[in-house]
């Protein structure tokens, strides 16, 4: 576009440049006028020359003129190139950058300059408005606004953006100003105005159109013209660019700041650390994450330096080498799969543990510009997850045993190293003292320490911070930190000082062990330097359930070791407490109860001396388990000791004990049993002669001498089942050698991979063993099944050799009421 002095676009002179040629043509004249009066030749001569001299000093001062109007056009063109060009280059918001762009040309080459911005739903906008008059500005903005401009009208601004071609309109009459105007306000308004000339140019950038740039001239300035169009479509095309940087910029920035502002309030920890180890970014969790305030304060630091106080191991404690871990790695360039880690701060005590990721972020020239780490926290989720499987592995642990001290050591070592580094329990003994009856440490070798430290100086029952205050309180104590004055001040002696520097505490909690209203003992947790954690409130939260469901162990260990003594001591007591020497048998037995210790079985076996220097031994199976059970042995073995006083006769006895078993309708007591009558021994073979009675128990086994086996006595009716029974006496020979072998049920039940062992098994089994010493048969038999499988009831075994000597017994107890 022609600058404000030159308006013709087309290089006419300025009038200073067309008046000097009028000045010199009229100077001439004159003195051609006054020449000419002389009419000489030589006055005519002359008048050509000059007239000659004149002709060429009008052209060469129009060209000069030309000249200096076209430079100074192209000065003004390559000015406002400039202008427009350090626009384009500027970081402008768009609403700055409209104004800036419309005023490139106002007032020097144009009296009004307006941009129409294309919105996203097609409609047009008046944005700016910028004039030489500010009120004309004013005005024109105002009906911009309340009449917008119909994008599919004649106006030149909707036909620019429809076409994407420029639109010139040199002269505009009062019929064209009324077409493009959208009111008569609008009307009014231009034509008192003076529009004259419009250049109209759309905005284009990245091939989408924003809008349109209008440039206008009123009366006083030369209308545009074809000249001006591609000066001002150059303009146009940067103004479009610049307005286009403009949004994009704003748009960057807004997503930065929306970015910033949603990574700064993510409860993840966002790190961008350059190759230098320096940290370009860091959120507020990443701050807290390392114990600082804020991320400018972790800035400062820089990102590999705080490494060095860290921590870091995978998710089964092992450590991980700093050239491992993930930032480092990115850092090299590598894309590491996401990682679970433990991270420690050694100098802060705190533990973490997070998901981590890092991903290096590449420079145009590929090389590695920063990477970012991100840690999602994931410290409750785990903390919780090693809650419940600690407690649930503990619990395990504590309920494997029925052992005091085998349960209180499991729950010591329970809890390290995963909860604590170190772990002891203490209890109060039966005298009132403390004890400690278990210990546990990371590194095995300074458990030893634990035992020296308790053993050589036990807990002060003065002290108030130890667990003689926690036994008398019955409330937890926390030592979040100990350092060395602690240690000076809690030590009793060098050596209790030098065992505590040693074993490294730094942080303790001591918790009580409650059952019911009582303290039964402590639990102490402590953690180390090797660890370089210190315990707090979710740990202590672990630690009182862990000791509260120690103590319920406790409990039941010295409830079952009670019960077990009590079933015991009932167990042994409804059996002979010594096997009796009977002339001329070599006796063994063999006892193991099934179920739980504290149970008392039903089967039981007697040998006493009945009437007129007789012998009898008695097997028997009472149903049931417990004290039940235990009161109809007893019943049954006193019965037949008491009849046997006055009867001879097995059956007899057996008649006897059925009618004191069933003598209660609605209670009946059923018992199985076997009865061998010993009549006597001959002198001169050393046989000994039996009386065999069955009253629905299985028959004894005779083992010949010459190791044939076969069972010996007849069926008889149950005990207790029937008001009457009927049994049968069956007389047998035990001859020297020979064996008479009574069992219980208990026997033939034994389950294992083949079935029940059964009576065929155990047949074949005396079979295999022979004419053996009794202690060696019944031996035998118990190993025979506890090799074959499971113990589904008691069992007992009795064994009566005929030996031709005066006699000898033994008798073992098997299984866990062995004594």
């Amino acid at each position: 576009m022609a600058p404000r002095d030159d308006p013709s676009a087309a290089g006419s002179l300025t009038p200073v440049s067309r008046a000097l040629p009028l000045a010199i043509a009229l100077l001439l004249a004159v003195v051609v006028a006054d020449l000419l009066t002389g009419g000489s030749v030589l006055t005519i001569i002359a008048v050509t020359l000059l007239a000659a001299v004149a002709f060429a000093l009008v052209r060469a001062a129009t060209v000069l003129a030309r000249e200096r109007d076209s430079e100074r056009a192209e000065r003004a063109r390559t000015e406002l190139l400039a202008r427009s060009g350090e626009l384009l280059g500027s970081s402008l918001d768009p609403e700055t950058m409209l104004s800036r762009i419309a005023e490139l040309a106002v007032p020097d080459h144009a009296e009004l300059a307006i941009i129409d911005l294309l919105e996203l739903d097609g409609s047009l906008r008046g944005a700016v408005v910028t004039a030489a008059d500010p009120e004309l500005a004013r005005a024109l903005q105002e009906v911009r606004e309340r009449f917008p401009l119909d994008r599919a009208s004649s106006h030149p601004t909707a036909m620019a953006i429809r076409t994407g071609e420029p639109q010139l309109r040199s002269e505009m009459s009062e019929e064209a100003l009324r077409e493009y105007t959208t009111s008569d306000e609008h009307f009014e308004l231009t034509r008192r105005s003076a529009y004259r000339s419009a250049l109209v140019l759309p905005l284009v950038a990245r091939g989408r159109t924003l809008g349109a740039l209008s440039f206008l001239r009123m009366t006083s300035l030369e209308p545009f013209g074809p000249g001006d169009v591609a000066l001002a479509h150059d303009l146009a095309r940067r103004a479009a660019l610049g307005l286009d940087n403009a949004r994009l910029h704003t748009e960057l920035r807004r997503a930065e700041g929306r970015l910033e502002a949603i990574v700064e309030n993510l409860g993840e920890a966002v790190l961008a650390i350059a190759p230098d180890g320096n940290v370009r970014f860091a959120n507020q969790s990443a701050a807290e994450l390392l114990g600082l305030e804020s991320p400018d304060e972790l800035m400062r630091h820089g990102g590999l330096a705080l490494l060095a106080r860290l921590n870091v191991t995978d998710e089964r404690e092992s450590s991980i080498a700093q050239e491992d871990l993930l930032i480092v790695r990115a850092l090299a360039g590598e894309e590491p799969p996401p990682r679970l880690h433990h991270v420690v701060d050694r100098a802060a005590g705190t533990d973490r543990w997070l998901l981590t990721r890092a991903v290096p972020v590449l420079d145009v020239d590929g090389a590695v510009d920063f990477v970012v780490w991100v840690g999602e926290d994931m410290t409750a989720v785990k903390r919780q997850e090693m809650r419940e499987r600690l407690l649930s592995n503990a619990s395990k642990l504590l309920g494997s045993s029925l052992d005091v001290d085998a349960t209180l050591d499991k729950a010591a070592w329970a809890v390290v190293p995963e909860l604590a580094d170190w772990a002891r329990v203490d209890l109060v003994d039966e005298r009132g003292g403390f004890e400690q009856v278990a210990a546990a440490h990371r590194d095995f070798e300074k458990v030893e320490l634990l035992n020296e430290w308790r053993r050589d100086f036990p807990a002060n029952p003065e002290d108030d911070r130890g667990p003689w205050e926690v036994l008398r309180t019955g409330r937890s104590i926390v030592w979040s930190s100990v350092n060395a004055d602690d240690v000076r001040a809690y030590a009793q002696s060098e050596r209790h000082a030098e065992l505590m520097e040693l074993i490294g505490t730094r942080s303790v909690l001591i918790v009580p062990m409650v059952s019911g209203e009582r303290v039964i003992g402590t639990i102490e947790l402590a953690t180390t330097a090797e660890s370089g954690r210190t315990l707090g409130a979710a740990d202590l939260e672990v630690a009182e359930e862990l000791a509260r469901r120690a103590a319920i162990a406790v409990d039941h260990a010295r409830v079952h070791a009670a019960r077990t003594h009590i079933a015991t001591t009932l167990q042994r007591s409804l059996l002979p407490p010594r096997l009796p020497v009977i002339p001329g048998l070599a006796i063994a037995a063999r006892f193991r109860a099934a179920g739980t210790a504290t149970e008392v079985g039903g089967d039981f076996y007697d040998l006493f001396e009945a009437r007129a220097g007789r012998w009898m031994v008695m097997m028997g199976d009472v149903t049931g388990k417990g004290p039940g059970a235990a009161a109809i042995t007893s019943l049954a073995r006193y019965t037949m000791r008491t009849v046997a006083q006055y009867e001879d006769d097995p059956r007899e006895m057996l008649g006897r004990l059925n009618a004191t078993l069933g003598a209660d309708v609605e209670r009946r007591q059923i018992c199985t049993a076997v009865c061998v009558g010993v009549v006597g021994v001959d002198d001169e073979t050393g046989a000994v002669s039996l009386q065999v009675v069955c009253a629905g128990h299985p028959s004894p086994l005779l083992v010949g001498s010459d190791g044939v086996v076969r069972a010996v006595g007849r069926p008889g009716t149950l005990l207790g089942a029937f008001p009457e029974g009927r049994w049968t006496v069956s007389e047998v020979s035990l001859t020297p050698g020979s064996s008479l072998v009574l069992y219980t049920d208990g026997v033939t039940d034994t389950r294992g991979p083949e079935g029940r062992f059964g009576a065929e098994r155990l047949e074949s089994l005396l079979t295999s063993l022979g004419p053996l010493e009794p202690d060696e048969i019944a031996g035998g038999i118990d190993r025979a099944l506890q090799e074959f499988g499971e113990q589904r009831d008691d069992v007992a075994v009795l064994v009566l050799t005929a030996s031709g000597e005066a006699g000898t017994a033994t008798a073992t107890l098997v299984g866990e009421t062995a004594a």
